[in-house]
Order: structure tokens, then sequence, then C-alpha cells
């Protein structure tokens, strides 16, 4: 028999047991709207760090079909513990898998091709309703889509393009082995195809150990657990096009979403400076001329009050936003960058305006950062921080109405706050709390002359 990742068979009872999700609702006042923040935690209370599932399978499969019902319960399975089911928009196993979504009250997403020349591909199907949809221009990116959208992948019986689909995850899952997204075979005639592959061409350990075997809604969600316990403390950290197939640091579950609603968000916030009081306190205390570094520039509303008075830099990494932020400031510098990974340029800048930046950082990559900030500073600069206060980092999903908004948080005490600052070789000047929809920290610091 192949070796590859299958876990031992448990009841269903078990299953349920060991990787059962909690979900917090809360309502909050947000911009003067009420919205509902959903929290999706896993039993030990970390933010679950895999939560949309592509589905890869055959397009001809009819729904007598026994292969597209058990689909369908995977689907709904899946979606009743809360995770989202992607697919390719087409009939067959694709509209399996968003029927059983629907059916679990799941969100369901298609990424689909219109082929203008590929005959005997079927393209996205109207019966194929999904919640979300996005559309790309061949077969290539189409598929791309699919591996982006995807935190991990259920494998199901097809044709050349599930083999194609499969060749491709498989690959993308022992190039980036350890933070990979997992590859799941879901059907029992897998081993005798994995056996004659393993036995024909040249497949190392790390490319089998890659992939798990699973004939269950119950086991497959039990994989999914536990591949995240095994690389929960991945700190894949890039803001390169390769952040696609891995799964990704919490703080790019905040880029993607401000990607995908970028346009509407500017909409519903255009105009409206959410925070000029802090804006022209930290005005008062960077004097002119001076070069200012907005950190997490967004749509860009706060750098275009600064620059009123400063020559600005803005650092955005999510590149809708920054589109949108280069603008609302065309003769602005917008850096499409992420702050944990980017090199800034050291003593260049007067002050630094963090206003709801650093709080969408794990924990793991803050120290850095407040050291890369602190040099870029020169001598007697200040930093100007706005922090969600708290403990702990949670992950919450923002009720829109023209989506769901998700974001990572890491929150912070007072006590944390000044540490990582002073680690960083900065003075205290102020911190304070404010209260808008949550608890928040200022926190200003100077760099020493």
């Amino acid at each position: 028999m192949p070796f590859y990742g299958k876990l031992p068979k448990q009841s269903e009872a078990q299953s349920k047991q060991k990787t059962a999700t909690s979900l917090t609702h809360i309502d909050a006042n947000i911009g003067g709207a009420k919205e509902e923040v959903v929290q999706i935690v896993s039993t030990d209370g970390v933010p679950r760090l895999i939560n949309n599932i592509t589905f890869f399978g055959d397009s001809a499969i009819p729904e007598e079909d026994p292969i597209y019902k058990d689909v369908w319960n995977c689907a709904r399975q899946l979606a009743l513990e809360h995770y989202a089911i992607v697919n390719g928009g087409g009939p067959g196993i694709m509209k399996a898998a968003t029927d059983g979504g629907i059916a679990g009250n799941g969100n369901t997403i298609a990424v689909y091709w219109e082929p203008k020349l590929a005959t005997y591909f079927e393209g996205k199907n109207l019966s194929n309703v999904t919640a979300e949809s996005e559309g790309f221009s061949n077969y290539m990116m189409r598929t791309l889509g699919l591996i982006e959208k995807g935190d991990a992948f259920v494998v199901c019986k097809g044709g050349t393009g599930t083999i194609s689909e499969l060749g491709m995850v498989w690959c993308l899952a022992k190039l980036y082995y350890g933070c990979h997204k997992p590859v799941i075979l879901y059907g029992d005639f897998w081993d005798e195809l994995i056996e004659s592959i393993q036995k024909a061409m040249i497949i190392d350990e790390v490319e089998l150990g890659v992939l798990y075997q699973a004939s269950s809604p119950e086991q497959v969600i039990s994989i999914l657990k536990a591949h995240e316990a095994k690389i929960r403390h991945c700190n894949f950290s890039t803001n390169s096009d390769e952040r696609a197939f891995v799964l990704a640091p919490r703080t790019m579950q905040t880029v993607a979403g401000y990607n995908q609603y970028a346009s509407s968000y500017h909409a519903e916030h255009a105009g409206k400076l959410e925070a000029q009081d802090l804006l022209d306190e930290f005005m008062q205390l960077v004097k002119t001329p001076a070069k200012v570094l907005d950190v997490g520039t967004g749509p860009g509303y706060d750098a275009k009050y600064l620059s009123t008075k400063y020559s600005v830099t803005g650092i955005e990494p999510a590149l809708k936003f920054a589109e949108l932020a280069k603008y609302e400031n065309p003769d602005m510098t917008v850096l499409n960058a992420d702050i944990v990974t980017y090199e800034l340029p050291e003593n260049s800048y007067k002050g630094i305006w963090a206003r709801d930046s650093l709080h969408h950082i794990g924990a793991e990559d803050l120290d850095a950062v407040f050291a890369k900030l602190a040099k870029a500073l020169v001598p007697g600069g200040v930093l100007y921080t706005v922090v969600r206060e708290g403990e702990g980092e949670v992950t919450s999903t923002v009720k829109k109405a023209y989506g769901d908004l998700d974001r990572f948080y890491h929150l912070f005490t007072v006590d944390e706050l000044l540490d990582r600052a002073r680690k960083a070789g900065l003075d205290l000047h102020a911190v304070r709390q404010t209260k808008r929809s949550h608890s928040w920290l200022v926190g200003i610091f100077t760099k020493p002359v």
C-alpha cells in the first residue's frame, strides 16, 4: 500500500468532539451602523487558519450518482463546521459541492472561466448558483484562482482536468512543505491509483506524505484539524505572489478581505475622516518640513490629510487598497508591500503614523516590526500607534452589506504595547485608552536624540 497521510478511522462522535469549532456573535456599532462580528475559533480558542475548501472533480457526474451524493454530503458537513465551499462553477462534482454547502448554510464561491475557443470545457453552469463568484480569462488562471482561494483541497473522481488540478496542488504541497495547503483525496479508489503512480514514477516520501485520503466527511474534517495543528506555528511571511500557495500568515486574512471588498469599502467610507483629532495631535508633534510614513495606509484617507502638511509615503499590503490610495493621492508614493517583510530606509522619517494597522500583525512578527519602525525614524522622530485593546489573537468577520470582511487582530494590553516599544529603543510620550466600537489604545513614542 502507498505511504501517504491517512488518519486512523474514528467514530462520528469522536470526530465531532475533536473538531468542533465555536462561533461567537457580537453586536457592534461600527461607523454608526450596527454590525454582526463573527469569530471562528477552534476548541483551543485559537483563530482558524483553514477556512475555504476547494473541491475538484468531474463535470459529468449526474445527480443520481453515488459520488455526487457523497460530495454533496461532504460539502454539507464542512459548511456546518463553518467552512466555505469553493469550486469551479460547473456542473457535476462542482454543483454537488455548491448544493451541499448551501444545504449546510455555508458560504459558497465559484471561480470560473467562460471559454471562447475550448469547446470541450463546460464553463459556468447556470444552475450552480453560489453566493460569490469570480471569473478568469483562461483555464490556467481559473485553476490558479481556485488554488489561491482555497486553504485546502478535496480531490474527487474526475478526468484530465481533475488530474491537472491534482498535479498542481500536489506539486505545490511538496514545494512549500511545512506551510502547505492540505491535499485530500476523497474516495476509496485512490489507493490503487497512487500505488501505480508510485511504482511507475519517481515519487519520494515527502511527495507521498503531503497527500491525505478520506472516505467520509468526518475524516475530511479530522484531517483539516490535524493538518492545521501541525502547521500552526509556520511563519511563512511573504508579500510575493507565492503567498497564494501556502497557508498564509494570519495577517493575510485581512489583506484578502480588503482586496475582495476594496471598492465597496471605498464607496462606503469615501470622504470620511474617522480620526481627525488623532491626526491633529500627531501633526502638532511632528514639525515641518518632514517626511512621514503611513503604515497600513488603506485607501489613503489619513494620508491625504497628512499630505496637506508633509511629504507622505504610504505602505499597504492589499493591492486594491494601494491602487485606491494612489488614486486618492496621485502625488504620493504608495508602496504595495507588507511592513513585516519590507525593508524600510533607516533614519528617514520624522513621523510614522500607524493607525489600525499594527494589530493586524501576528505576535511572532511584532518585535521585529517595532524595531524596524524605530530604525526608520530620525532621532527625535514620533511613532503614533492606534491598536485594539485586549488579550490574545482573534479572527473576526464583520457582516457588511457588500459581503463578509475577515480580519485578524492581535489584541494589545498597555503593558505589551509599552514593552514592545521599549525593546525597540523608543521612549514613551503618552499612552491612553479611547472608545469606538471597541476599546483602543493610543500609544505615542519618540526615538531618543
